[in-house]
């Protein structure tokens, strides 16, 4: 239980298409969204605790500023979000519940298009058709989320985790595109949990899976699936039973309204879960980009 109520289980198993598509070199954008999440949390049918609820707002603040890297087209990205919620349980049969407020640990993401997206200015994308394209990416989490170290459950990780990732686009022809994704979670020590103790995680493996129709030039629509197996936590050397090996799915659409504004929604549920969060979320964000 201890991990499965952070809010970085959500961002491990997050749904996020079109990571991949070529941006206009010397592009920058700020995007703001709000996410309400909530739902049921499982956890090893041996523990003490159970009927585990959360229910989590999300404020988002992203930045990104895309450019060439040796000739290809390149971007990177801060993310910081802040939390706040409300996890609940039975503790042996005792009501118990925890308060989550705060901002929870900001991401960095370096991403660069190897193969189908050379570094092109906004004019010379105009009438361009991608093919194949391949990415790949490195997404660091830091630990600056808020931490009370007294308390089991915390909206931040307070250890640092990053996760390299490649991903493959496939245009189909009439305005349809496949996208997969494959990466791999790993997490660094929690020193402090508990003050004294030590939370070890083991790698958490991560696939994607989006297809995309177009609405012409203004929008676009995603169905969307993503899978996660592994992260075993440990607590100063006692392995846990906590392997997860869930399912999500979603869908999420984006509509641009014009002159660098734009405006996306999503949402997605739990369609599998071993073990963590088996929560529906809700999306809405709003976009401007410029040069």
């Amino acid at each position: 239980m201890l991990i499965a109520f952070a809010p970085s289980l959500a961002r491990a198993q997050s749904l996020e298409p079109r990571l991949y598509l070529p941006l206009p070199t010397g592009l920058n954008v700020i995007a703001l969204s709000y996410a309400y999440s909530s739902g049921s949390v499982v956890v090893d049918g041996t523990t003490i605790v159970t009927d585990a609820h959360v229910t989590l707002h999300n404020g988002v603040v992203a930045l990104v500023r895309t450019f060439g890297l040796a000739g290809r087209s390149a971007q990177v990205q801060a993310v910081a979000p802040i939390t706040y919620g409300n996890a609940h349980a039975l503790v042996s049969g005792q009501q118990a519940s925890r308060d989550l407020r705060g901002l929870a640990d900001p991401q960095l993401r370096l991403a660069v298009n190897l193969v189908g997206g050379p570094a092109r200015r906004r004019s010379e994308l105009a009438g361009v058709r991608f093919g194949t394209i391949v990415g790949a990416s490195l997404n660091l989490s830091l630990p600056l989320g808020h931490v009370d170290q007294d308390r089991i459950v915390n909206v931040g990780a307070n250890r640092w985790a990053v996760k390299p990732e490649i991903g493959v686009v496939q245009p189909l022809g009439r305005g349809w595109a496949v996208e997969v994704y494959t990466g791999v979670w790993l997490f660094g020590d929690n020193t402090a949990y508990l003050d004294t103790s030590i939370v070890t995680q083991q790698p958490l493996v991560t696939l994607q899976g989006h297809v995309i129709r177009l609405l012409g030039r203004r929008g676009w629509l995603a169905f969307d699936a993503t899978l996660v197996r592994g992260g075993t936590t440990a607590v100063d050397g006692e392995s846990k039973t906590n392997f997860q090996k869930n399912a999500r799915l979603g869908a999420t659409g984006a509509w641009f309204l014009g002159q660098g504004h734009a405006v996306k929604a999503a949402v997605s549920f739990g369609a599998y879960t071993r073990f963590g969060g088996d929560f529906q979320m809700f999306t809405v964000g709003y976009s401007y980009s410029w040069e």
